[in-house]
C-alpha cells in the first residue's frame, strides 16, 4: 500500500512545531533550554517555531556511540546511509533532502567539501561534541545555499569537568579519550583529544566490472580504520564584550574496497572566531569568521602484494566564512535581525576541475513579533553566487498557544541549492548545464505537554524543482524537473520516576514528478518509513538502556530496479557506577545479528560488543 498523505491529512494532523522541542524538554533539558540554529538568534526551545531537536554530551554518553553516523540514526527526520561500518562514506538524509541538501555547521562555520557538496560525517569525532541542534525543514531564508531540507549545527565542547575513558570491543577496536574543562561566569575553556581505532570487517560485497556493482571490485579483505581528533573551545566576556574561538582537528586512515584507490588519508579542520558587541541593551552585534578544510589523498594498496601504496588522487577543499548580524529587540515582544554572509570555496586536485573557485554573498532580515499567544516570524534573503546569479527566498512562521499544553504551527519557506564542482566540473563525469534546485515547503503542526509526557505531530510537503540525481545510463549527475516529497513526524517521550521512554517515527512519499519512464517513482535512497523506541531504567548504581531503531526499505536507483530491504536493530546498553567517579560501560550493538545494509552490496555490522572506563572527578 502506497502511503500518500493528502492536503486533508495534512489539516487532520495539526503538525509542525512542538514535535522534538517537547522531546527536548523531557529529556531534561527543560523548555527553558536555548538553543540559537533556528533563527540564528538564542532563545528557548519553547518559542521556537518549527521542529527542533536536540543531541546533549549525556546523551552521546549514554548511548556509547563511537561515530556521528550511528548517533544520528534512528532521529526523527533523518536517514542514514552507510558503505561499510565507522569511517566509510556516509550520507545523511533529512525529510527526504540528500547529504548535498542538508547545511551542517561547526561552531556556526560552513562545513562540507566544496567538490562533493557533503559533510564527511563518518569522520567527524564524536567525542569532541558537546551538542548538536537539528532544525528540520527549509531554511535559506536566513542560512543561503543548501538547508532545503534543514540544518545541523554541531557545538564543540565548552568548560565541564575533566574527564577521561579508555574501552574496546570487537574487530579489535579501541578507543581512548580525554576532555579538559573548566568555566566561570566570565572565562571558559576545554581542551579535548581522542583517538579510536578498529581493523574494521569487509565493507562490500561486490564483484569486478562490469559483472558487479557496489564498488565495482571484489576485495574480501577487513577494511581498517583510525582517526586521531582534538578540539580547543575558549572565550571570555566582560561587560557588554564576547569573543570566543575553537578549533576542531581530525586526522586518519580509512580503508574501503575500491578499483582505482582504497585507502585514503583525511583530515578535518575547522577554525572560528566570534566577537559578541551589545553597545545597549536593546542592540547586540555579532561578527563571525571562520574556514573550514576537507582535505583527502587516495591510495590504492594491492592486498595480494606487498609493495607500497600507490597513489591515486587529491581532492583538498577549503571554505572560507565571514557573517556580521545585528540584532535589534524593538519592544519585549519583538526583534528584528539583519545579517550579510560571506562564502568562498575553493579547490586543490590531482583532478582537472575546469573551475577551482566560486563566492557568494548573501544578505538577510528576519522579524519576529509575539503578540499575546501568538508568534510570528518571517525571514527574507538574498544571494549572489559567483556562477548562478541571485536567488531570493523567504519564510513565514506562526505558533498558537492555546493554553500551557496545546501549540499550533504552520510555517511555508522556500530554498535553494547550487551544484557541487563534481556536479559540474568532474571530467568524465559532470554535466556543467545543470540548475540549481529549488524548492518550496509547508509545515503543519500539533504539540500536547503535559509533564512528564510530550507528544507531537508533524506532517509537510517539499516540492523540489530541478532535483539532481545521478543518472546511470549517462553516469553522470542530471536535474529533474520536479520531484515531490510528503512526510509525517511523530514523537512520544515520558521520563516517570526511574523510567524513560522516546519514540519517534518518520514516514515519507518521495517522488520523482518528471514526466517520463521513471514519473511517480520513489527518489533513490530515501527510506520511507524510519523510527525508533529507547525504554531505560535506573536501578541504583545500574542503569540500563534498550534501543530499537528501524528503517524500511529503499530503492538505490532512480529506476527502482534495485531494492535495499529495511532493517530493526536493537542495541543494549548499561552503566554501572563503581564509584563517585568511576563508571563502566557496556553496548552490545545489533544484538539479535541482523544482517542488513543501508546501500546495495555494502556490508553493515553483525553483533558487537563494546566495554568503556570512564573517570570523571566530582
Amino acid at each position: 500500500m502506497k502511503f500518500v498523505p493528502s492536503v486533508a491529512a495534512f489539516a487532520a494532523a495539526s503538525v509542525l512545531a512542538c514535535p522534538s522541542i517537547c522531546v527536548a524538554a523531557a529529556n531534561e533539558r527543560g523548555r527553558d533550554a536555548l538553543v540559537v540554529t533556528a533563527t540564528r538568534v538564542e532563545q528557548p526551545i519553547s518559542e521556537v517555531i518549527g521542529a527542533v531537536s536536540v543531541i546533549t554530551r549525556d546523551d552521546i554518553d549514554r548511548r556509547g556511540a563511537h561515530s556521528l553516523q550511528d548517533l544520528l540514526r534512528g532521529e526523527t527526520g533523518l536517514s542514514v546511509v552507510n558503505t561499510g561500518g565507522l569511517g566509510k562514506l556516509s550520507n545523511v538524509f533529512l525529510r527526504g533532502a540528500d547529504s548535498e541538501q542538508l547545511l551542517v555547521l561547526v561552531d556556526g562555520v560552513r562545513v562540507g567539501s566544496a567538490t562533493s557538496g557533503t559533510t564527511a560525517f563518518e569522520l567527524l569525532p564524536v567525542d569532541q561534541i558537546e551538542r548538536i541542534e537539528i532544525i528540520r525543514g527549509p531554511r535559506s531564508s536566513i542560512y543561503g545555499s543548501d538547508a532545503i531540507g534543514g540544518v545541523i549545527q554541531i557545538f564543540t565542547r565548552k568548560g565541564g569537568s575533566p574527564t577521561v575513558s579508555v574501552g574496546a570491543g570487537s574487530h579489535e577496536t579501541s578507543k581512548v579519550s580525554g576532555s579538559f574543562g573548566t568555566e566561570s561566569d566570565s572565562a571558559w575553556v576545554n581542551l579535548s583529544a581522542s583517538r579510536i581505532e578498529t581493523e574494521g570487517y569487509n565493507s562490500c560485497a561486490g564483484a569486478p566490472f562490469p559483472i558487479g556493482g557496489g564498488c565495482f571490485t571484489s576485495e574480501p579483505d577487513r577494511d581498517g580504520y583510525d582517526n586521531s581528533s582534538g578540539s580547543l573551545r575558549a572565550g571570555y566576556r566582560w561587560q557588554s564584550v564576547q569573543i570566543e574561538g575553537s578549533a576542531l582537528y581530525a586526522t586518519g586512515t580509512t580503508e574501503y574496497d575500491g578499483d582505482f584507490a582504497n585507502v585514503t588519508e583525511f583530515v578535518e579542520q575547522v577554525l572560528s572566531f566570534g566577537a559578541r558587541i551589545e553597545p545597549t541593551e536593546y542592540w547586540t552585534l555579532s561578527l563571525l569568521l571562520g574556514s573550514s578544510r576537507d582535505e583527502h589523498d587516495s591510495f590504492f594498496d594491492d592486498p595480494l602484494s606487498d609493495e607500497r601504496e600507490i597513489f591515486a588522487s587529491r581532492f583538498d577543499t577549503e571554505r572560507q566564512h565571514a557573517s556580521l548580524q545585528s540584532d535589534f529587540l524593538l519592544t519585549r515582544s519583538q526583534t528584528v535581525t539583519l545579517g550579510i554572509d560571506y562564502f568562498d570555496d575553493r579547490v586543490d586536485s590531482t583532478v582537472a576541475f575546469e573551475e577551482t573557485s566560486r563566492n557568494s554573498v548573501g544578505a538577510f532580515a528576519q522579524y519576529q513579533i509575539q503578540l499575546g499567544a501568538h508568534r510570528l516570524l518571517g525571514s527574507v534573503r538574498t544571494d549572489d553566487n559567483e556562477q548562478f546569479g541571485n536567488y531570493e527566498t523567504g519564510s513565514l512562521g506562526w505558533k498558537w498557544s492555546l493554553s500551557e499544553q496545546w501549540s499550533i504551527n504552520a510555517a511555508w519557506g522556500n530554498a535553494f541549492g547550487a551544484p557541487t564542482f563534481n556536479d559540474l566540473y568532474y571530467p568524465g563525469f559532470s554535466n556543467p548545464e545543470l540548475d540549481p534546485e529549488t524548492s518550496r515547503s509547508y509545515e503543519l503542526g500539533v504539540g500536547w505537554t503535559i509533564a512528564p509526557i510530550t507528544v507531537a505531530l508533524t506532517a509537510f510537503e517539499s516540492r523540489i524543482e530541478d532535483l539532481i540525481v545521478y543518472n546511470p545510463a549517462t553516469f553522470s549527475p542530471a536535474n529533474l524537473n520536479s520531484s515531490r516529497i510528503r512526510g509525517i513526524e511523530a514523537d512520544l517521550d515520558a521520563s516517570i520516576g526511574k523510567w524513560t521512554l522516546g519514540l519517534g517515527y518518520s514516514a515519507l512519499d518521495p517522488r520523482n514528478r518528471t514526466p517520463g519512464a521513471d514519473f511517480d517513482n520513489f527518489l533513490p535512497r530515501r527510506s520511507r518509513h524510519t523510527g525508533h523506541i529507547e525504554l531505560g531504567r535506573a536501578f541504583g548504581a545500574f542503569d540500563t538502556r534498550v534501543r530499537l531503531t528501524t528503517e524500511g526499505a529503499r530503492f538505490d536507483d532512480v529506476s527502482n530496479t534495485n531494492r535495499v530491504g529495511g532493517y530493526a536493530l536493537i542495541d543494549l546498553t548499561f552503566d554501572y557506577a563503581l564509584s563517585a567517579t568511576w563508571t563502566i560501560q557496556g553496548k552490545i550493538g545489533n544484538l539479535l545479528d541482523r544482517d542488513y545494509r543501508t546501500v546495495r552490496l555494502y556490508n553493515q555490522d553483525d553483533r558487537t560488543f563494546f566495554v568503556n572506563l570512564r573517570f570523571r572527578p566530582e
